[in-house]
């Protein structure tokens, strides 16, 4: 008999954790299990490349009226008596509203205001996970009926804006807290020593086959062959690093270097970075490309590619471009050397622009040292498929 899963999300938005369940849920084995997945939004750039055996549970009523725009859904609300929810609304506006400068705290706050407008009358489940830090996981410790409960952490937790006193309570909760690398699972442990034990690591799993694939049907149209070109793709946001980006092109130009930089992603930052980009007289060697659902095609075509991050928890671009042999240039945050070897599989920064267009503009200049890095890169085992059995072991676990 196949045993019974669900997994719950905030969106399968175009970020690195979307892009892990999405490769998730296109390998796992329909044939042991069935699997539901809750969307607290339903929509995003992999949205549509979910697998057909998922089955996508829908939204109650009081909990699309509740997620309306304020005034909307105080109306909504209103509208049909559900006076209790309205007053909820107002307090969950007013919560998040107070603590918006951290905001993972802030959904912790938050929550209890939330959690009564959602449904939770479904099916026991063998085993239920919550794929992100927030309101994922604190659904899954709080409102579902499952043998296992499972919460995934993909960041660093001591960089993470979180409070952990706030996040103690759901934790305590769950069966295992899982982490992606093994920088992330110490400062998981260290964060919250009285759980260190449920902690265990299941890297976000990469499969070079589906990637290459996927590379191989598409195409990067704005790629100029007679032209260096960088990549980066990331959300657009303050921990990837876009504004040290800028730097380095700018100082890249100033340098006389020819290259072209497309960035792929999106997010609150990007109005900020165009201005950034005009100021800095870069429009024509610093490209925005928006959101890409197959990025591969720019990475199996890109000569160097270049993560910019002030942190992370363990990036899925880099295995991704490491698929793909690129040389990489990357900043030194904590987790990057469970992924990079310096001089060996990339050249490390630090986190300041000057000393990132340096190691690009090495790797441009120097041929011998380019194709090191290609060939140690082409030598490396990068697809970890087989970390979906850590996955398995824990669901079997609580048979």
């Amino acid at each position: 008999m196949k045993k019974k899963l669900l997994f719950v999300m905030s969106s399968m938005d175009s970020g690195g954790g979307e892009r892990s369940l999405l490769t998730l849920l296109t390998l796992l084995d329909y044939d042991r299990y069935d699997v539901d997945l809750f969307l607290f939004d339903r929509s995003g750039l992999f949205f549509e490349m979910l697998p057909a055996q998922v089955n996508l549970l829908p939204h109650s009523r009081d909990y699309a009226d509740f997620t309306l725009p304020f005034a909307a859904s105080v109306k909504a609300l209103a509208k049909r008596g559900r006076f209790s929810l309205l007053f909820d609304r107002i307090r969950y506006a007013n919560t998040l509203r107070r603590f918006a400068a951290r905001s993972l705290q802030a959904d912790a706050k938050a929550w209890r205001f939330l959690k009564r407008s959602l449904k939770t009358d479904w099916s026991v489940y063998d085993a239920a996970i919550g794929y992100l830090e927030g309101n994922p996981n604190y659904f899954v410790a709080e409102s579902v009926n499952a043998k296992q409960k499972i919460a995934w952490i993909h960041s660093d937790y001591a960089k993470l804006p979180a409070d952990p006193a706030s996040d103690l309570s759901f934790f305590e909760k769950v069966d295992r807290l899982v982490a992606v690398s093994p920088e992330c699972a110490a400062s998981l442990k260290a964060a919250f020593p009285t759980q260190a034990e449920k902690v265990t690591l299941i890297e976000n799993i990469t499969s070079p086959t589906v990637i290459r694939a996927m590379a191989a049907a598409g195409a990067a149209p704005e790629f100029d062959a007679d032209v260096p070109c960088l990549l980066t793709v990331g959300r657009m946001a303050p921990p990837k690093g876009y504004d040290l980006a800028l730097d380095a092109a700018e100082k890249l130009k100033a340098d006389g270097a020819a290259f072209r930089w497309f960035c792929i992603g999106t997010g609150g930052l990007r109005r900020q970075i165009e201005q950034t980009i005009a100021e800095k007289n870069l429009d024509d060697c610093f490209v925005l490309l928006g959101e890409r659902a197959n990025p591969y095609p720019y990475m199996a075509q890109c000569d160097i590619y270049v993560q910019p991050s002030r942190y992370e928890g363990k990036s899925i671009a880099l295995d991704e471009a490491k698929s793909f042999a690129k040389p990489i240039v990357a900043t030194r945050f904590s987790t990057v050397f469970d992924q990079l070897t310096d001089g060996e599989t990339a050249l490390l920064a630090e986190m300041d622009g000057a000393d990132i267009a340096e190691k690009i503009e090495r790797i441009l200049a120097e041929e011998p040292l380019k194709t090191k890095l290609t060939e140690t890169l082409k030598r490396e085992k990068v697809g970890n498929e087989k970390e979906l059995d850590k996955l398995y072991a824990l669901i079997e676990r609580k048979s």
